[in-house]
């Protein structure tokens, strides 16, 4: 499986990612039958964890676990697929063509049709673990990861359609087994009834998430402090084309990226953990 970065260019910008470190994990995933995983998913799982080899191989194990068997958020990962096809009219997602002034990429989420009926939260987090996964492929190890969410338009009716069960796992898989730097969660337009959705989050964030929560109830402008314009869509008063674009763009560039994620399952599913992990 060959990648749009290329392990070079990882160890170019991080001369810790040594050889050592990669055969390291690589012997820990075929022993739990992980055989064909490419040098630069490795690099990843290396950088994530700041070239700690143990919580390494612990991010690894809850990355294969969750995606062998958590086939809500894993299974059927196709772009074209019918299904994913309306949660892309009804939702919207971009990895953001640049990053802030650190070298974090930017992922940006929001509701295109504030229907909730329309509203589905396992095809919602499969879309988003997707356009990280699509970051990733081209991308390679980078400084970070900030998520922008934009709240605008979700109602009680949304609320209603949230699954404890698929929370706790979502926010399980992004602590714990999600390969990157994450350096923090700007949600806009945060809605009046916030504390209800606190209130059923907060029991599965550890603290280190809590703190890089940042929520905004007023002016859009509030965000620039943190995200400059040049890296935000027109749509927020920034230097980036409109938001509808580039999520075409995005849909485009996941459906580019359709053997990819297909063959990427065919990675995971002989994942078995030792009695030790």
């Amino acid at each position: 499986m060959k990648l749009g970065h290329t392990i070079e260019a990882s160890k170019k910008k991080y001369p810790e990612l040594t050889d050592d470190i990669i055969n390291e994990l690589r012997e820990w995933a075929v022993k739990r039958g992980i055989t064909q995983i490419p040098d630069e998913i490795l690099a990843l799982f290396a950088h994530s964890c700041y070239f700690n080899i143990e919580s390494a191989k612990h991010c690894m194990h809850i990355y294969y676990k969750f995606r062998a068997n958590v086939s809500e958020f894993f299974n059927n990962r196709d772009p074209k697929a019918d299904y994913l096809q309306q949660s892309l009219k009804a939702l919207q997602f971009v990895a953001l063509p640049k990053p802030d002034s650190q070298g974090n990429c930017i992922i940006f989420h929001r509701l295109a049709d504030y229907r909730s009926s329309k509203y589905i939260l396992n095809d919602g987090i499969k879309l988003l673990q997707m356009s990280v996964d699509a970051s990733l492929y081209y991308e390679g190890c980078t400084p970070g990861y900030i998520f922008l969410f934009d709240m605008k338009g979700v109602g009680l009716g949304h609320l209603t359609r949230l699954s404890i069960t698929s929370i706790r796992k979502f926010f399980e898989y992004l602590q714990d087994g999600l390969p990157v730097r994450l350096k923090a969660i700007h949600v806009l337009n945060a809605v009046w009834f916030m504390d209800k959705v606190l209130a059923l989050i907060k029991p599965f964030m550890k603290r280190e998430l809590i703190d890089s929560l940042h929520l905004y109830t007023g002016d859009v402008t509030e965000i620039y402090k943190h995200i400059p314009k040049k890296c935000l869509p027109s749509d927020y008063g920034g230097e980036l084309e409109c938001l509808e674009k580039l999520h075409e763009e995005h849909c485009r560039k996941l459906e580019n990226l359709r053997d990819y994620f297909l063959q990427e399952e065919f990675l995971f599913r002989n994942y078995s953990p030792l009695s030790t992990d």
